[in-house]
């Protein structure tokens, strides 16, 4: 349950950053079809970052994460923690090349 909650705020976050990012030009969508939805509507991408972690959590209550399925969840966080990371370090060069 806490690799959920986990995945819904670093979701969060990453669109956050994603969007202040891109908007002020530091940045480029990494994820082809991410860019597409952008291209279309931040408010979309807001609604995709924020229903696909809401949706695991409710299939949680339905039926616990179990063997395979709990291995991916765990797969999706690692890669979740190394995107934040990679939002860390441009946002710190970029604040360390405005200096």
């Amino acid at each position: 349950m806490r690799l959920c909650f986990f995945l819904l705020i670093a979701g969060l976050l990453d669109a956050v950053l994603t969007h202040l990012g891109v908007a002020a030009g530091m940045v480029e969508e990494g994820n082809p079809m991410m860019k597409l939805v952008i291209e279309k509507s931040w408010s979309f991408f807001y609604i995709i970052k924020i229903f696909l972690p809401l949706f695991l959590l409710g299939l949680f209550y339905l039926r616990p994460l179990k063997g395979w399925i709990r291995t991916l969840l765990v797969s999706t966080c690692v890669l979740y923690l190394s995107v934040l990371v990679y939002h860390m370090v441009w946002i710190a060069l970029y604040f360390n090349s405005a200096s």
